[in-house]
Formats: structure tokens, C-alpha cells, sequence
């Protein structure tokens, strides 16, 4: 707290004094003590401080609450915490209207305070902080991009026929070109939705969307482009699954 700016209002010279000392104690040396609403309006528009720290009743007039409502309208507005000896429910809920940061009782002790100002503080830097800048827009799912060279290329989904082992790589094989990529068959499968596209062999991902016929007997896959591929009994499962089948 050692360079936080406190303005108090509070028109007891004991009370003053009091919260004076218990401030200082906890590492505040700037502090700006008012003893009626008009030098608090004052003292609040001619040097806007951190925090006020407010008693409510100065005399027998809840001016610390008029001081709150003023705080409340002004374009640079800071946080308050009211101090009063007052224990009825009807101060509580003129001053809750306010809307403080904190309300304390006297008598109050040093940890009270110092958490009660702890707290003003936090919620209000998060009350005043900038929104977070909007994620960056995800492409549309219907498209990926692959790597191609120095460039990456954005195809779309619907455009893939098949993806197959080509060694230490895959190859994925497009209507209108084919690509190289140094990912494995099994990272490709989790980045492709599971419902347009199906393991069918250890050497093959196919776009479901592409298959034309199914020879159950030799184990072929027939495509729309004319070529085929083999599926393994492992996956026929889980691919024959993905289709409506009337027998």
C-alpha cells in the first residue's frame, strides 16, 4: 500500500487520527483527511485518489453516503469503503445503494481494514479492466490448410478422397492434387471430423462421402473418382457403421 492515494472523510479527530495511524502502519504516506462533505467533493475532484475510505455519519447527517453518491457520477470513479458505528438495518441500506466496495463496523482492527481495502481495490481493477481482445476467427470447419512448400494451401474438407501411408509420410490425395505431409495417419485421423472420415486400414483414411460400393467379399472400397481401396477386417466394423445398410 505504500503508494496508494487515500482520501478519508471522517469529522471525529480521534476516529481521524485512528484510521490516520492504522494507514500509515500499513504503508500508506498518502493521505488526505476531510472532515465535511464539501472539502471531501473538493479534495476528491482536485486530486482523484485511489481509494476513499468513508464514515457515514458526520454529525447526525449521513453525508458520507451523499460523498458516495457523488463518487458514483463522477466520470474518474474509485473505489469506497464506508466506516460507521451505525448497526441498524436502515443505514445498511441506504448505504447499500451506493454500491461500496466494502462496509465496516467500528470499531474495527488493523487486518480488517487492510482486507477491506485489499478487496475494494481488486474487485475494482477487475470491474475497470479492458475486455480481452476477441479470439481471431476460426476458419470454417469445412476447410483445413496444408503445408505445400513455403505456402500453406487451404483446401476443403469435402475435396479429400483418401489419405494413405507414403512411407515415412502420408499422402493426401485430393480431386484436384495430391500432398505430402510429414503427419502420421493416426494425428491426421483425430484432426478430421470422425463422422466424414474412417480408418479402413493401417495404410488408409477414406472420406465416407467418396465411396461408391463395398465388396464385403474381397475387402475393396470403390470411390466416385473411379480408383479403390482395400479395407482390413480390423477396421470393417467400425467403417460399415458409419453407413445405412438394407439387407
Amino acid at each position: 500500500m505504500k503508494d496508494l492515494k487515500v482520501l478519508i472523510l471522517e469529522d471525529s479527530p480521534d476516529e481521524a487520527t485512528f484510521l490516520e495511524s492504522l494507514l500509515r502502519k500499513l504503508g500508506c504516506t498518502d493521505l488526505r483527511i476531510t472532515n465535511t462533505l464539501e472539502h471531501a467533493v473538493a479534495a476528491y475532484t482536485e486530486d482523484i485518489p485511489d481509494i476513499c475510505i468513508i464514515d457515514i455519519y458526520l454529525g447526525d447527517k449521513p453525508e458520507g453516503i451523499l460523498f458516495a453518491e457523488e463518487i458514483n457520477t463522477q466520470q474518474q470513479k474509485r473505489p469506497f469503503v464506508f466506516l460507521t458505528s451505525a448497526t441498524d438495518t436502515t443505514t445498511f441500506r441506504l448505504a447499500k445503494l451506493t454500491t461500496p466496495y466494502s462496509y465496516l463496523l467500528k470499531p474495527y482492527n488493523p487486518l480488517e481494514l487492510q482486507y477491506a481495502i485489499e478487496l475494494a481495490l481488486t474487485r475494482f481493477r477487475q470491474e475497470t479492466a479492458p475486455p480481452e481482445a476477441p479470439a481471431a476467427t476460426a476458419p470454417a470447419d469445412d476447410t483445413l490448410f496444408i503445408k505445400k512448400g513455403n505456402l500453406l494451401q487451404r483446401i476443403r474438407i469435402d475435396d479429400i478422397i483418401y489419405i494413405e501411408v507414403d512411407g515415412k509420410y502420408s499422402k493426401v490425395v485430393c480431386h484436384s492434387e495430391k500432398f505430402v505431409i510429414q503427419q502420421s495417419l493416426k494425428d491426421l485421423q483425430g484432426q478430421l471430423p470422425s463422422a466424414q472420415f474412417s480408418r479402413v486400414h493401417r495404410n488408409y483414411i477414406v472420406n465416407l462421402k467418396e465411396v461408391t460400393r463395398i465388396n464385403t467379399f474381397n475387402n475393396e472400397i470403390f470411390l466416385k473418382d473411379g480408383s479403390s481401396l482395400f479395407f482390413s477386417r480390423r477396421y470393417i466394423d467400425v467403417f460399415l457403421q458409419a453407413f445405412k445398410i438394407f439387407r
